[in-house]
């Protein structure tokens, strides 16, 4: 058990090298994962959609059937963060991994393509560089059926929700 100084110390460390740190608000569940799940558990669309399952609107792990949460409170996220990172893991859980498959030959991540380039405006989301809508854009790239564009736009506005809390 780590004393409170040494508490305080990990805290100012992880602060000054711009890791997530308990107690905050706001942060953005794909770096949070990234900084301390992704070494031990890769991505967490593919680690959702591998090791997870979603019985009756639940997510399971394969050896934590009972209570993915509770297992989640002793996994490394801060508590305040366990129903976030859950939320995150189901949804993956049960979307398809098309991003991957359809898009990440000029995008790497749907997260990444978040940051760098939208933003919500008014609650829409939006292009960073042009202020459009993102679904006028869906509209016409590479010819997505009209299913495909409500795919993509849910899709990516479940992402800037995870990557632009408040």
């Amino acid at each position: 058990m780590l004393s409170l100084s040494q508490k305080v110390s990990l805290v100012l460390v992880a602060m000054m090298l711009g890791l997530p740190v308990a107690g905050t608000a706001g942060r953005d569940l794909h770096r949070l994962w990234h900084d301390r799940c992704a070494a031990c558990h890769g991505h967490s669309g593919d680690f959702a959609r591998e090791f997870l399952s979603v019985s009756n609107g639940d997510l399971q792990g394969r050896h934590h059937v009972d209570d993915l949460r509770e297992f989640l409170k002793n996994h490394y996220p801060p508590d305040n963060e366990v129903d976030a990172i859950y939320s995150m893991l189901l949804a993956q859980a049960n979307a398809p991994p098309r991003f991957k498959e359809e898009c990440s030959r000029c995008h790497e991540t749907a997260a990444g393509l978040v940051r760098d380039t939208l933003l919500f405006r008014d609650g829409v989301l939006v292009s960073r560089k042009t202020g459009h809508p993102v679904r006028r854009f869906l509209d016409h790239h590479r010819k997505l059926r009209s299913d495909h564009v409500e795919f993509y736009l849910t899709l990516l506005t479940r992402v800037a929700k995870e990557v632009y809390r408040p």
